[in-house]
């Protein structure tokens, strides 16, 4: 309560408030036979067929008028979900917006096998097999993971430091460890480190784990 940030009643105004208004929302939508599919903190997902456009614009409409706030609208054609914070939407024009797990790489999120996702985003708008787009990239930067690794990790005798950057090989069965205590770096099994990037792609890509992984991602977010 000493923080600077303390303030229940706007507590109270913004998250109450903006959760209970989108479930009058929610409610109006169904109420007029418009599906509801998710729903987070912020917005709501639900489809809408072409003939119930009115239908849906007119409850929203009155929803508006009745809390005073104002909506904005995303349209996709497709929606891929693991669940509600993980996504892949298809807009339209067959642009995606990605959530979550399989959203790019940044400050908040490190790079995780983009190759992967590159792949399933081409399966979903175009059709194309995962191993083809898999086959056909020759940047090592989309092959690697890159993780933090608290008190620095070990790859065999080799130490690696705090921030471990690693491919999937052929024919590899060590992982990477915490040099510390000898346990498993998470998801690091059958990992080559590559603290230096190569000019060029190793000729020890493990392609099928990648086809793997992405035919995982596939299965999540009910693709298949």
């Amino acid at each position: 309560k000493w923080s600077v940030l303390y303030s229940p009643d706007l507590l109270i105004q913004v998250t109450l408030t903006g959760q209970i208004a989108l479930l009058m929302l929610i409610e109006a939508l169904e109420e007029v036979g418009i599906k509801v599919i998710s729903a987070n903190t912020d917005g709501v997902v639900s489809i809408v067929p072409e003939y119930e456009r009115k239908r849906f614009e007119f409850a929203v409409l009155l929803w508006e008028i009745a809390t005073g706030f104002t909506t904005e609208e995303t349209e996709y054609s497709d929606l891929y979900a693991k669940d509600v914070n993980n996504y892949i939407a298809v807009k339209p024009d067959g642009t995606t917006k990605l959530k979550g797990l399989y959203a790019p790489a940044g400050m908040s999120k490190n790079t995780t096998n983009e190759i992967c996702v590159e792949a399933v985003i081409a399966k979903l708008t175009q059709g194309i097999d995962v191993r083809l787009t898999i086959g056909a990239c020759h940047d090592i930067r989309k092959f690697v993971t890159i993780r933090k690794v608290n008190g620095g990790a070990k790859y065999g005798d080799e130490l690696l430091g705090k921030a471990v950057r690693w491919y999937y090989a052929k024919d590899e069965t060590r992982c990477i460890e915490y040099a510390a205590n000898g346990n498993k770096v998470a998801r690091s099994q059958g990992a080559r480190p590559v603290m230096e990037l190569p000019d060029r792609l190793p000729g020890d890509i493990d392609s099928d784990w990648y086809v793997a992984e992405a035919e995982s991602i596939l299965s999540d977010v009910g693709a298949v």
